[in-house]
């Protein structure tokens, strides 16, 4: 197993390679260093998760195109959907990956928390 961006002061990676064949990311609209999420909403939030998330793949070799599941997590679903879905599709475009958004409390004045799976190809 091999750890990502693993934070001295808290357990936890920003991503994970098991088995060098499965790469799972857990991101916040908190750019690195900060202590609360980007201003402007929803969207901008989740502009921020793609820019993270672009980071982490490109540093592993891979790219979107390698990402086949994630789950979304909002605190309002309802509100915040429409920017969202604009967001992914600005982002993803035609590789449709499988998606789940749920409405969750989350915390630090988030709106958005996303976690993404991609596949490592051999």
């Amino acid at each position: 197993m091999k750890f990502i961006r693993s934070l001295d002061k808290f357990p936890f990676s920003a991503a994970v390679i098991h088995n060098g064949k499965v790469l799972e990311t857990v991101l916040t609209g908190i750019p690195d260093g900060g202590n609360s999420p980007v201003s402007g909403g929803a969207g901008s939030e989740m502009r921020e998760i793609f820019n993270q998330l672009d980071e982490i793949l490109e540093n592993e070799g891979l790219s979107k195109r390698n990402l086949c599941s994630a789950r979304i997590y909002l605190q309002e679903v309802t509100r915040d959907v429409g920017e969202i879905n604009t967001e992914w599709s600005n982002y993803l475009g035609d590789h449709p990956i499988n998606r789940r958004c749920y409405g969750v409390e989350l915390q630090n004045g988030m709106l958005v928390e996303a976690c993404f799976v991609a596949e490592i190809p051999e």
